[in-house]
């Protein structure tokens, strides 16, 4: 586009009447017209080396004698000889005005004789450049002058405007073949396409190839060719498009390709589209690196953050935020030193700065403060950043927190001392059975070191059978993943015949997989000997005072049957206390069996064992109105002395009542537990005895041997996992009486084999 920007100028050659007469008649005309005159040659040839002249006006042929081709391309250069016509004519004049290229002129020429003549029609007819409008035919006002005046106008603005527009299109040329951008054209009306060479170029074509709508679309991938339709259309509605496409070339290669295109306009309609079309494969390749590596950095679960030369902080990732507490506005412009805990001294960064400004790595662990003033640990690798020339340009940091790795590994070697000072055997080993870990108790009694241990299994140092029985216990824990515990009497090297009671546990590693199991054991060969005399000793005070009870009672029943009144009385009191006394005894043979015995809970319904229970008091005591309320067949895990425990309630509950006792049992599951109820309307239980079945206190000449029965039902609760307890007749919504809630685990909810 041409960058004039003053008016267009005419030029009246040798007729200042009619220059006037154009002035006034254009002086209103809201484009400016700039007339000027010339008197001869000379004048004209200074006229046109002054500025630009757009048209020339002459009532003949100007004779421009001598005048060369300007310069410039609005100059005026003089005709071949061969054209100018003879002196004599003098209509006509004796030279023409001609352009620089043989033939034509280079300003148009306006010719306006006062009278029509067949010579200047001639000559105007062989010109295009000549506009030929005789004064006889113009109106008052010059309506045809300015008309031709404006057209030539007109042609000369067309002119510079192609010439400028030739000029931007070499430019064009030269700086899209270096930048690796081509054109395109489209026109809306006829649909043809047009391509620059760097556009064909790009395609892979060549330039004999005439692109189509068609056949440039078939150029791009299938799934990106809807998109470039919707883009050319929505340019012919207006809308301007910038967009990235996949293009196979035509050598097969695929690049990816930048298409630009807004809409052309003519007198205020879009007349077609133009654009620009450039490879962008390398650019779309780094942005694609970038996008990846930003998203990798963005998902670490690492804390990153970049700094300046500096330090000042210039970008930090989610994670940085999630263990640092900082938000990113709150992080970025400024230094890590929010971080500091003041746990690190200052030699630390100085010898962290010294590494890093040298241009090497830093890599070390470091105690950092998070924004709520909580220190955490961390792993810290510090980078420098560099340019091409290997000059620093800032520092990439990156933090793994390590927290709850250094708290484990303190709480590891506070457990691994108090592990080796503990007097109980205690290990860990592998799936196979071998050692990893043992404590020094295990050393001593295995009569060999720790080092010698690891690596070997129990086969080492112990008999074989119990070693084997080990094995069997290790296989249950890791197929159940399940914690058990068993009785064993081994035989050691150094120490002999030995019992233990031990807990063996799944282990499992950071996945959550189990990789072995643990063992805590306990050496209770003391316990047993003991526990052994006391059962020893038991059966045979028991012994003795069965026999001796029973002598007694022989006598007291011949005494009472030969004596009346007062004394046959006492005799009886004597004999029903020696009842009560065996039957206390009884009591005490249970509560010591269930002590000393080892067996485990198992799976038990307690609805089943209800109706048994309650069919053998019914029978025992008809007089007994008893009701249970087991709505499900619930399943508890309990030892076996849990039939005896519902039988002492169920009596207690029926014989302390007396008369014809109403007894109440119900069932019901809350959370993991399986709660069994059982209320009387009786004078309730003392005190005393809830205190000994609780065994809140010691036992003293005081109770007598009261509540020795609901130790034994407590005693089953805990060995079962549950747990007795006694609530008041207003907690349990009746009349009196008493009520006394055995709970029991559930099955489905016990982990405890």
């Amino acid at each position: 586009m041409s960058d004039r920007i003053d008016p267009p100028a005419v030029l009246i050659f040798d007729d200042e009447a009619l220059a006037s007469s154009l002035r006034a008649i254009l002086a209103d005309d809201p484009t400016t017209i700039l007339i000027a005159t010339a008197a001869t040659a000379e004048e004209c040839e200074r006229a046109v080396e002054r500025r630009p002249i757009d048209c020339l006006v002459a009532r003949r042929l100007p004779p421009l004698d001598g005048v060369s081709p300007r310069g410039s391309p609005d100059g005026v250069a003089v005709s071949d000889p061969k054209t100018t016509p003879s002196p004599e004519d003098d209509s006509v004049g004796p030279q023409t005005v001609a352009a620089g290229e043989s033939g034509g002129l280079t300003v148009p020429l306006v010719l306006y004789p006062a009278t029509p003549t067949d010579e200047l029609a001639r000559r105007s007819t062989d010109s295009e450049a000549i506009r030929y409008v005789p004064q006889s035919i113009d109106t008052e006002d010059r309506t045809l002058l300015v008309d031709a005046i404006r057209e030539a106008i007109g042609h000369r603005a067309r002119e510079r405007e192609l010439r400028a527009h030739a000029a931007e299109r070499d430019l064009l040329v030269q700086m899209s073949s270096l930048a690796n951008v081509g054109g395109w054209e489209l026109d809306a009306d006829t649909e043809s396409l047009v391509w620059t060479a760097e556009t064909r170029r790009l395609h892979g074509v060549s330039e004999s190839f005439e692109p189509t709508i068609e056949n440039a679309i078939e150029f791009y991938h299938p799934d990106d060719r809807d998109a470039v339709r919707e883009d050319v259309e929505s340019a012919l509605q207006g809308e301007s498009f910038d967009s990235m496409y996949r293009l196979f070339r035509a050598d097969g290669d695929v690049r990816w390709v930048r298409s630009k295109g807004v809409p052309t306009v003519e007198d205020g309609s879009i007349v077609g589209v133009r654009g620009s079309f450039q490879d962008v494969t390398e650019a779309k390749r780094r942005e694609d690196d970038i996008r990846q590596f930003k998203r990798a950095v963005e998902a670490a679960g690492h804390a990153i953050f970049i700094t300046e030369r500096n330090g000042t902080i210039e970008y930090v990732n989610p994670a940085f935020e999630a263990i640092t507490g900082y938000d990113a506005e709150e992080a970025i412009g400024r230094d890590p030193s929010i971080l500091k805990s003041g746990k690190m001294d200052r030699e630390y960064y100085r010898s962290l700065w010294s590494t890093v400004l040298s241009g090497e790595v830093w890599s070390e662990p470091i105690v950092n403060k998070r924004k709520s003033g909580e220190h955490y640990h961390a792993s810290e690798t510090i980078a420098p950043i560099t340019v091409d020339d290997g000059t620093i340009q800032g520092f990439v940091a990156i933090q793994t927190d390590i927290t709850d790795q250094v708290h484990a590994r303190e709480r590891l070697e506070t457990f691994r001392e108090i592990v080796n000072r503990l007097e109980d055997p205690i290990m860990l080993q592998d799936r196979d059975g071998a050692f990893e870990v043992v404590n020094d108790t295990v050393a001593e009694y295995a009569g060999l070191s720790k080092s010698e241990l690891i690596g070997g299994d129990e086969f080492d140092f112990m008999d074989d059978s119990a070693a084997r029985t080990i094995q069997e216990k290790k296989a249950r824990v890791l197929e159940t993943e399940r914690s058990v515990t068993y009785e064993l009497t081994p035989t050691f090297p150094t120490k002999g015949e030995r019992s233990f009671v031990t807990t063996r546990y799944p282990h499992y590693d950071e996945d959550g997989d189990i990789d072995g199991t643990v063992a805590i054991c306990r050496d209770i060969t003391e316990q047993a000997e003991r526990e052994n005399q006391l059962r020893v000793l038991d059966r045979i005070l028991r012994h003795n005072l069965y026999n001796k009870m029973n002598l007694i009672l022989g006598h007291a029943e011949i005494l009472e049957n030969r004596t009346s009144g007062d004394e046959k009385r006492s005799i009886r009191q004597i004999r029903e206390t020696g009842d009560e006394l065996v039957e206390l005894a009884d009591k005490e043979r249970r509560i010591v069996e269930l002590l000393t015995d080892e067996s485990g809970p198992r799976r038990i319904d307690v609805r089943e064992l209800l109706d048994d229970v309650v069919a053998d008091i019914r029978e025992a005591h008809p007089e007994a109105s008893i009701t249970v309320d087991c709505p499900e067949p619930f399943e508890v895990r309990a030892i076996p002395e849990v039939r005896e425990a519902f039988t002492e309630l169920l009596r207690n509950a029926v014989i302390h009542t007396g008369g014809d006792p109403v007894v109440t049992v119900t069932a019901a599951k809350t959370d993991d537990t399986v709660a069994v109820t059982v209320a009387d309307d009786g004078p309730g239980i003392p005190e005393m005895e809830r205190e000994a079945a609780r065994s809140a206190t010691d036992i003293t000449p005081l109770f007598h041997g009261s509540g020795l029965g609901l130790q034994f039902v407590n005693h089953v609760a805990r060995r079962s996992g549950g747990s007795l307890r006694f609530e008041s007749a207003e907690d349990a919504s009746s009349e009196g009486g008493s009520v006394v809630v055995l709970n029991l685990p559930a099955a489905d909810a016990a982990t405890r084999e």
